[in-house]
């Protein structure tokens, strides 16, 4: 039995292992948000509830802005919905596993962020998906919290100051450096040889999303990019890694 529990705990401690970093780089950024609406009057309960209903950093800091300008509503949700669309192509290609789950299929959408894309892997299952997934939200809702809690501890320092110097560096740069080793790793087999399937989706990836930015230009070619560079990836590329994350989820 104790055997039996260990076996079944192992995949959600490697899952909490590659969570962790992840969780620590967005911490500041999650600490800033929290202090600067804060000190734009937000109260505690307004900072938590966006924070769990937007959860989106970059959404969430727009969403601050566009508040304190005085905008309205409606255009302020129309560009945090434009902002995030990049997050439909990212779920249909990630939702395998949570198919004949009914409800809680949206919320496992509604947890999906830029950080658990890049630490899920196509061979995970449910149960690690959802620890990933949950280890962000958490650590996003719970650093939000924080920060205005003790904004006002911080008011008319340079701890602020500093902390919106830092807080955007470590995070953007860890999602870059672990989605590049993710493909890196999926590019080679055990012996360390290029997989050639990997290899050609990548450059395939690569190649449609230069043709989409040649024809489309720069600021409409970004959604159809990312919806063929995920679907060619993890549908060619990732392949039977891919096709075993379905047969789990059945």
């Amino acid at each position: 039995m104790a055997s039996t529990i260990s076996s079944s705990a192992r995949p959600v401690r490697s899952a909490l292992r590659r969570s962790w970093p992840v969780c620590l780089a967005v911490s500041p950024v999650g600490l800033l948000f929290g202090i600067l609406a804060a000190a734009q009057g937000w109260a505690v309960l307004e900072v938590l509830g966006i924070a769990m209903i937007g959860f989106t950093g970059s959404g969430q800091f727009v969403w601050l802005r566009l508040a304190a300008e005085g905008g309205p509503a409606l255009a302020g949700f129309a560009v945090i919905l434009l902002i995030n669309l990049r997050y439909v192509p990212m779920i249909l290609t990630i939702s395998a596993p949570f198919r004949g789950t009914g409800p809680l299929k949206g919320v496992a959408a509604h947890m999906v962020s830029d950080e658990s894309y890049a630490v899920e892997a196509p061979g995970d299952d449910r149960r690690v998906r959802w620890t990933v997934r949950g280890a962000l939200f958490v650590t996003w809702t719970t650093t939000n919290l924080a920060g205005a809690l003790i904004m006002p501890l911080i008011a008319g320092t340079e701890a602020a100051a500093v902390l919106g110097l830092l807080a955007f560096f470590p995070a953007s740069l860890l999602l870059f450096t672990l989605s590049v080793l993710r493909l890196e790793a999926a590019s080679r087999d055990i012996s360390g040889r290029p997989v050639p399937r990997m290899v050609l989706a990548i450059a395939a990836a690569a190649g449609l999303a230069l043709m989409l930015y040649l024809v489309l230009g720069p600021q409409w070619f970004w959604l159809p990019g990312i919806l063929v560079c995920a679907v060619v990836v993890d549908r060619f590329g990732f392949g039977d890694a891919a096709a075993d994350a379905r047969v789990v989820a059945r």
